[in-house]
């Protein structure tokens, strides 16, 4: 068997959120090019948007294997389906090689007959070795470059092989973090994501949306109008200004049950932890194009749990506010219902770790009051204040 690895997990329970400015810019878009519109007219995103944009960050760090990502063949452009995105970041899937029982073949003739023929495999085949044996069935691994090719030999091989493609799955930090819905030629898989993001609700108080022309150098040679001697002429559709709440929660123990069933080496890590805050307070900013130019991070939280707290935080929305002021061009962020909050359930805190942006946004200086609070720079990651211990 593989040895669980436990060294630097991540065990708490952590709630938060995450603040998106977009200014005369389109952060998610609906099918028809605008800012996507509750019901009542509230502009929203969804939390693909940031999952997104974050994925996009985690691909800086070439050893972050990232699987819900666009990937291409070379010899056609034509994006990868998800067996093809499978094989390639971890290989081929694994071969199923069934021992047969006769009829009147006994258990224990039978099991030392599979045994028999693992060992005349890896006799002829260097490099494989026995990973695990689940009920009669072997799972064996032989590590090629950055992949493992795996076989299993055994009495059902077709019941275990969700095994090792469920360790390769779990490889992908994106996977570990938000979980899978792997729908594949080998079955499908389910995972629940550890870190849970809901949508972004614009929290200022206004939504304003406007349309505006734009033209582009070249004719519609389709177009058989007389416009068609003319530039194109097109739009594009922006919301003024837009602070985006998406809150979030990671909980470990999400994905701890199956980790446990597949003696995998894939539990969630504080290197995890880490990657994840910073691309969530970078993420969005990093993403340029022609619409997302406009749309910066400004605002995240982190309330992380003691260990085995088993307490529920409210949604944040309705408890965070940003708001105008006469005087200046920053908007003021209200955190005053959070101190409140914080206040009653301090006992159940380990730290609270609070990232802003004060090129945008101003604050009273009632936050650094907030139970085993830090609070940095969202942009250079430097202390504000000296935070607690």
């Amino acid at each position: 068997m593989e040895k669980i690895v436990t060294e630097n997990r991540f065990n708490n329970r952590v709630f938060g959120a995450v603040l998106v400015k977009a200014t005369v810019a389109n952060y998610n878009a609906d099918f028809t090019g605008s800012p996507r519109t509750l019901p009542n007219g509230v502009v929203y995103a969804t939390d693909k948007a940031l999952k997104y944009a974050i994925r996009n960050y985690f691909k800086l760090d070439n050893n972050n294997n990232v699987f819900y990502t666009s990937r291409y063949k070379k010899e056609n452009m034509q994006p990868l389906d998800i067996d093809e995105t499978y094989i390639e970041l971890f290989g081929e899937y694994p071969i199923l090689k069934e021992i047969k029982k006769t009829s009147k073949e006994k258990d224990d003739k039978y099991f030392l007959k599979i045994k028999e023929e693992v060992d005349k495999f890896i006799a002829e085949n260097d490099g494989y070795e026995i990973v695990s044996n689940i009920k009669n069935n072997y799972l064996l691994k032989k590590t090629i470059g950055n992949k493992n090719s795996f076989i299993i030999i055994g009495q059902k091989p077709d019941d275990i092989k969700r095994v090792p493609i469920l360790q390769n799955l779990f490889k992908a930090l994106d996977i570990r973090l938000f979980g899978a819905t792997f729908a594949s030629k080998e079955g499908n898989i389910s995972i629940h994501g550890n870190v849970q993001i809901t949508h972004g609700i614009n929290i200022y108080p206004e939504n304003n949306i406007f349309t505006e022309d734009i033209t582009s150098p070249f004719r519609n040679s389709n177009e058989k109008s007389d416009g068609s001697q003319q530039t194109t002429i097109g739009n594009q559709t922006v919301l003024e200004e837009g602070h985006y709440l998406h809150n979030f929660t990671i909980n470990p123990k999400n994905s701890e049950e199956l980790i446990k069933l597949i003696d995998n080496q894939g539990y969630l890590t504080t290197d995890d932890i880490n990657k994840f805050k910073e691309a969530i307070n970078k993420g969005v900013s990093y993403l340029d194009s022609a619409s997302k130019v406009g749309v910066e991070n400004e605002f995240s939280m982190f309330i992380t749990l003691n260990e085995n707290e088993k307490i529920q935080l409210p949604s944040f929305t309705t408890l965070i506010k940003v708001e105008d002021q006469e005087e200046s061009f920053k908007r003021k962020l209200d955190l005053s219902e959070i101190k409140k909050l914080l206040d009653d359930v301090q006992d159940s805190i380990y730290k609270v770790e609070i990232y802003i942006d004060t090129t945008k946004l101003d604050y009273d200086n009632e936050i650094f009051d907030i139970p085993n609070v830090c609070i940095k720079s969202i942009i250079s990651n430097k202390e504000i204040e000296k935070c607690q211990k």
